[in-house]
């Protein structure tokens, strides 16, 4: 089986000093915001003796895996498996039709096959640089793959209204089965910023952020207020065939950062999201974590990884990856805009995620703009991290928002507790979209999108 990973997909522009930023949000109905940092509580750059991994040595030199013409943002993901295949799922746009393809490598990366597409039905994409399409591999030649459609809907925001799809391949990625969609028999909702993982034992798990819906008297969706909106999970134990009811876990989420989910093959399951706290202009958007320690039947509690104190009125549409080590420890990262504490961090919990370590700084400073951080654990429980920094990148210098990403690629060891960063950035161009990694048979790989809107691969043995 291969180790859990973790992804996620963001499109940012960012600029270094700036005091404002302004978001926009996908299917939340949220508005642009607009928040202001005053010069006197900007924190220092925190200056830390950092040891440094030498990628130069390590990493292969980027290869490209597809290209695409248009502004696809493809949004690529990688998985690789127990005898070193390397799965890479990318979006592609043609026609303004948005589909998943599948390429796979056998030689550690250098070359790839011909592409798979992977959905049936043509265009049955949304096209988002945000959330990539998640890939997950079972024992036997399994595939799976999920993601989320869209269809036009004019009294939603935006005019989408988004589907969560799931299809399998059972010979290897050479052929997909006819999608299914989740929920599909329950009361309509939009399902957006999703996450899937398996546990040691086949089991499928997944979590999204789930908008109830209702039809009008036009024969269009609308909001249902009637019901909570909030993060939802699912799960199915044969391979994809049926999945479970879906279960509310917290109806009080940021509307729009991005769920993720971990499971090993000891019961234990975790979904984690931006929790809001509080209402109106003081309100909080921390990250937390909820924990089942029976297969995913029963969740506990949400958990606060750190209390950030992140208050904000807003969307930053990104989440906090996790991964499980071999002894069951739980390894996460997340973004926060404290005011006190801005930037990226990592932290772990021994105890099913009931607690969890003082948080290790991975990019602090002035100013660092909402961003993606991912992280997997490899085959001697070593802890590896990517993430993007756009700092001084911005083709606007007043505010972040979706679209026009710019950033260099950053990786790094955790190792005894120690950090140990790379110095250089593993991309040769600036990123566009997001940046993905896993670990598996004494290999890393890392896979992100360019501002030529190529999809590119870098792999490392370990």
């Amino acid at each position: 089986m291969n180790k859990v990973m973790a992804i996620a997909a963001v499109a940012i522009v960012a600029a270094i000093g700036i005091s404002a930023f302004a978001l926009m949000s996908s299917e939340s109905g949220e508005v642009t915001i607009n928040v202001q940092q005053p010069e006197a509580e900007k924190p220092a750059i925190v200056e830390e003796e950092i040891s440094i991994l030498d990628t130069n040595s390590s990493f292969s030199a980027p290869t490209t895996i597809a290209q695409s013409m248009m502004a696809a943002q493809p949004a690529p993901n990688v998985t690789i498996g127990d005898d070193g295949k390397i799965y890479v799922l990318y979006q592609d746009t043609v026609d303004e039709k948005t589909n998943i393809f599948l390429k796979t490598s056998t030689d550690n990366g250098q070359t790839f096959s011909e592409s798979v597409r992977v959905n049936l039905i043509d265009g049955n994409v949304a096209l988002d640089g945000r959330v990539a399409p998640t890939i997950q591999l079972g024992d036997n030649g399994e595939v799976y793959v999920a993601w989320a459609n869209s269809r036009y809907e004019p009294n939603m925001f935006m005019g989408n209204y988004r589907q969560l799809i799931f299809t399998s391949s059972l010979d290897d990625g050479k052929t997909f089965e006819p999608s299914i969609t989740i929920g599909a028999d329950e009361l309509h909702s939009g399902k957006y910023f999703q996450h899937m993982s398996i546990d040691g034992h086949g089991g499928i798990h997944m979590a999204w952020l789930d908008g109830p819906t209702k039809m009008n008297s036009t024969g269009y969706m609308e909001k249902d207020k009637s019901r909570d909106r909030g993060v939802r999970y699912t799960q199915s134990l044969d391979g994809g065939i049926t999945f479970d009811t879906t279960k509310l876990i917290d109806a009080n989420a940021c509307p729009c950062c991005n769920v993720q989910t971990a499971a090993d093959g000891e019961g234990s399951v975790y979904v984690s999201w931006r929790k809001v706290f509080g209402s109106g202009d003081t309100q909080v958007r921390d990250m937390v974590v909820a924990a089942s320690t029976d297969g995913g039947k029963t969740f506990g509690a949400p958990v606060k990884i750190y209390d950030d104190g992140f208050q904000f009125k807003g969307c930053v549409h990104v989440g906090a990856p996790m991964a499980i080590d071999s002894v069951g420890t739980l390894h996460v990262a997340w973004y926060t805009g404290a005011t006190e504490r801005q930037g990226m961090y990592y932290a772990s919990s021994t105890d099913n995620g009931q607690s969890f370590s003082e948080p290790m700084p991975i990019l602090t400073g002035d100013w660092v703009p909402p961003q993606r951080i991912f992280i997997t654990v490899d085959n001697d429980d070593t802890v590896w991290l990517t993430w993007e920094d756009a700092t001084g990148l911005s083709t606007n210098d007043k505010s972040w928002r979706y679209g026009d990403t710019q950033a260099l690629i950053f990786t790094a060891q955790v190792i005894d507790g120690e950090l140990i960063r790379s110095d250089n950035p593993i991309n040769e161009n600036d990123a566009k979209s997001l940046t993905n990694i896993d670990s598996d048979s004494g290999l890393v790989s890392i896979v992100w999108t360019e501002t030529d809107n190529s999809v590119k691969i870098t792999t490392a043995e370990n």
